[in-house]
C-alpha cells in the first residue's frame, strides 16, 4: 500500500537537499563552466578564422551550434535524467541512511526520482549565466553580431510549433517511455555511476527490435496530421510499456537491500 504524508516528505526533502547539496553544486558548475566554454569559444571563433566575406554566415552558425547544443543538452536532461536518482549517494553508508530514514518506501522513491527535478533549474541558471558570459565578451571585443543564445532557442520552439498534432504526440509518448526506461534503469542497476550507459545499451537493442516490425513509409506517415489504428495503438501499448516501467522500478525499490550485487533483484 502506498502512504504519503506531505510533512514527513516535506522533512525528507529538505534532508536530502542538505545531504546531497556538494552533488547539486557540483553538477550545477559543471554545466555552467561547459556551457561557458562552449558558447564563449564558438561566438568568438576562437579556434577558427575567417575570410572577410564570410562573417555574418559564420556568426549565424555560430549561434545555430549553441543552441543545437543548448536543446540536446536540454532533451538529455529530461529524458536521462531519472537514472541518476542514486548518483549523489557515496557508498553503502548513504544508501542505509537511506534505507533507514522514517519514511515510506514512496515518499524515499519519490525523493530519489526528484533529482533531476531539482538539477533541472540549477541547469537553466547555468545556461542564462553562460549565455550572458558570452554576450559580454562579445559586446567587449566589438564584434558585430552579437545576440542572446536563447533568442536562437525560442525561435525553434516558435518554428517547431507548426508541426503535425499526431507527430508532437507521438514525439511526447516516445520521450515519455524513454523517460520511463532511463527510471527502471535507475533503479535496477546498482552501479548508479553508469546506470544511464548501461540503460542506452539496452535501449539500442530495444530500438532496434522495435523498429524491425515497422516499414520507413509508416514512419513517413508522422508527417500527416491523420490518426491511424497503427499509430494509436503503438501509442498505447508505448504508454502501457511506460507505466509498467515506473511500476517495476518502484517495485525493485522497496526490494532495494545494503548488498554488493550487479542488479538490484
Amino acid at each position: 500500500m502506498i502512504q504519503f504524508n506531505i510533512k514527513r516528505f516535506g522533512k525528507l526533502a529538505v534532508w536530502s537537499l542538505t545531504n546531497d547539496r556538494s552533488f547539486y553544486v557540483k553538477q550545477a558548475l559543471t554545466m555552467l563552466t561547459v556551457l561557458t566554454l562552449l558558447f564563449v569559444c564558438v561566438t568568438t571563433h576562437f579556434f577558427q578564422t575567417r575570410s572577410i566575406g564570410a562573417y555574418e554566415a559564420s556568426d549565424t552558425r555560430a549561434y545555430q551550434t549553441c543552441t543545437i547544443a543548448t536543446v540536446a543538452a536540454f532533451l538529455i536532461t529530461i529524458i536521462t535524467g531519472p537514472s541518476w536518482m542514486f548518483s549523489s549517494m557515496k557508498g553503502k553508508h548513504d544508501l542505509q541512511t537511506l534505507l533507514m530514514l522514517p519514511a515510506s518506501n514512496f515518499e524515499k522513491y519519490l525523493m530519489r526520482y526528484a533529482t533531476w527535478l531539482v538539477l533541472l533549474p540549477l541547469y537553466l541558471a547555468a545556461f542564462f549565466c553562460a549565455d550572458l558570459t558570452q554576450y559580454l565578451v562579445n559586446v567587449l571585443l566589438g564584434n558585430d553580431y552579437v545576440m542572446f543564445v536563447a533568442q536562437k532557442v525560442c525561435n525553434i520552439f516558435t518554428a517547431e510549433a507548426d508541426l503535425p498534432t499526431r507527430l508532437w504526440v507521438s514525439i511526447f509518448v516516445t520521450g515519455f517511455w524513454l523517460h520511463s526506461c532511463y527510471t527502471l534503469g535507475g533503479t535496477f542497476f546498482r552501479s548508479h555511476k553508469y546506470a544511464w550507459i548501461l540503460t542506452t545499451i539496452a535501449l539500442i537493442v530495444l530500438l532496434v527490435i522495435q523498429s524491425s516490425f515497422f516499414s520507413y513509409s509508416d514512419y513517413q506517415e508522422m508527417k500527416n496530421d491523420v490518426t491511424t489504428m497503427d499509430y494509436d495503438v503503438m501509442d498505447f501499448i508505448s504508454l502501457a510499456w511506460a507505466v509498467l516501467n515506473f511500476w517495476l522500478s518502484y517495485r525493485i525499490f522497496c526490494r532495494t537491500k545494503n548488498i554488493a550485487r550487479f542488479v538490484n533483484i
